[in-house]
């Protein structure tokens, strides 16, 4: 399955056909810079869209102008049989675990490290509930790795190759060693494969986080443009100028008095009043046509 792969550089979802490949000797050429690709340009031009419809990356073309989309389908596809699982039992064991990296840890790890690296606005709440589920996730991984070396079979796998991948964000800005401790299992298993030849190729030397990263407002307005906190202190400078000036004119009772001498003007206005008075009794009207 030799091609082309379109992606943006350090995507670590385009991680897992780079690294399968070089498992199993798939010639797989990586198109991530201008001039031949440039991401928010080229993926939405209308020849790029014509073949891959979403328009997203990682995008493959192989050398027989077949084309895919969505990184575990590209991975699987330039992966080789041992990659995929020797049996269909361990087929279906690996494809548990690459949706397990996708539906379970993934969404996790973007609400967690995004807010980190400035790409999204920090939701205490969002951040707390992240750091739970990545807890639950590091906790699965562990009991499976209790008695296992790699998560199918005996040796590394997609499965393998999907999950540490998608946990590649968080051992680099977010799981200091503290907060790792109890998983030494999933600590151990992330350890091997990131010093593979086969990863070291693609992700470089990993360096693991020292110091869990927090977020930062001045960095996430330098790389949204947004404003940060400055716009959010705006409204409430102004909220606290209001009450002060509110006061005083009530205290002067301008309000109260304004709409009484409006209502004592009304009268003078009367039309009929320079008229002579009338001599028609409205009592008697009334007694006769009501009753």
């Amino acid at each position: 399955a030799n091609g082309t792969l379109y992606t943006y550089p350090e995507n670590f979802r385009a991680y897992k056909a780079q690294i399968a490949a070089q498992y199993s000797g798939a010639n797989v050429k990586v198109v991530s810079s201008p001039p031949e690709f440039k991401y928010g340009e080229t993926n939405k031009s209308a020849a790029f869209l014509k073949k891959f419809p979403t328009g997203n990356v990682p995008a493959f073309e192989d050398s027989n102008g077949v084309t895919l989309f969505e990184s575990n389908a590209i991975a699987q596809y330039v992966a080789n049989d041992a990659l995929r699982g020797a049996s269909a039992l361990d087929s279906a064991f690996v494809r548990q675990w690459m949706e397990f990296a996708d539906n379970e840890i993934l969404p996790a790890s973007c609400a967690w490290v995004f807010p980190c690296l400035g790409v999204m606005q920090f939701n205490k709440q969002s951040t707390e509930s992240a750091k739970d589920k990545i807890k639950s996730v590091l906790n699965i991984l562990n009991d499976q790795l209790a008695t296992r070396t790699y998560l199918v079979g005996e040796r590394i796998s997609l499965a393998d190759i999907a999950v540490c991948c998608n946990l590649l964000q968080l051992y680099q800005h977010v799981l200091e060693p503290a907060f790792c401790k109890p998983y030494q299992n999933t600590n151990r298993w992330f350890t091997t494969l990131v010093n593979q030849p086969q990863f070291k190729s693609v992700i470089g030397d990993f360096k693991f986080c020292e110091k869990m990263a927090q977020f930062d407002a001045k960095k996430f307005a330098e790389v949204t443009g947004k404003g940060g906190d400055k716009k959010q202190d705006k409204p409430k400078a102004e909220k606290k100028e209001k009450p002060k000036q509110e006061p005083k004119p009530k205290e002067k009772k301008q309000d109260d008095e304004e709409p009484e001498d409006e209502f004592q003007d009304k009268p003078t206005k009367d039309p009929f009043a320079a008229l002579p008075k009338g001599t028609f009794v409205m009592d008697d009207w009334k007694k006769t046509y009501s009753n």
